[in-house]
């Protein structure tokens, strides 16, 4: 093998690498658990009006057994079945921005979850 295509496998690799790299660190963001900033008015909204309940991150279980979050993964409309509690617009869009990387994480588990049963 010529120093040549020692070369050129090198630059391929490297091109590769720095194609691949921000799309790779694209999908380490979502899967993360924390949800993201923009979410953090909904957080405190939630934190203050629900948390007692339902603990911060909405994963308590409730006197049927099932959770906050078991609920609003199966409900079609979830940000609707919060107006049930937060009758204010603004802030309910709030906790559904703070809540849907949650509920989306509780809906792949209950997936998973079934797929396990079958």
């Amino acid at each position: 093998m010529g120093p040549l295509v020692v070369v050129m496998k090198f630059i391929l690799l490297v091109l590769l690498t720095a194609t691949l790299l921000p799309w790779t660190a694209s999908l380490g963001g979502q899967n993360s658990p924390e949800p993201s900033t923009s979410a953090a008015p909904g957080k405190a909204i939630f934190n203050g009006r629900c948390g007692a309940c339902h603990d911060a991150d909405a994963s308590k279980k409730l006197p049927d057994r099932t959770t906050m979050l078991a609920r609003l993964a199966k409900n079609k409309d979830p940000e609707s079945r919060l107006a049930t509690r937060l009758k204010n617009e603004q802030e309910r869009h709030q906790v559904f921005l703070y809540l849907q990387p949650l509920i989306e994480r509780e809906c792949l588990s209950l997936e998973n979850h079934g797929k396990m049963q079958l």
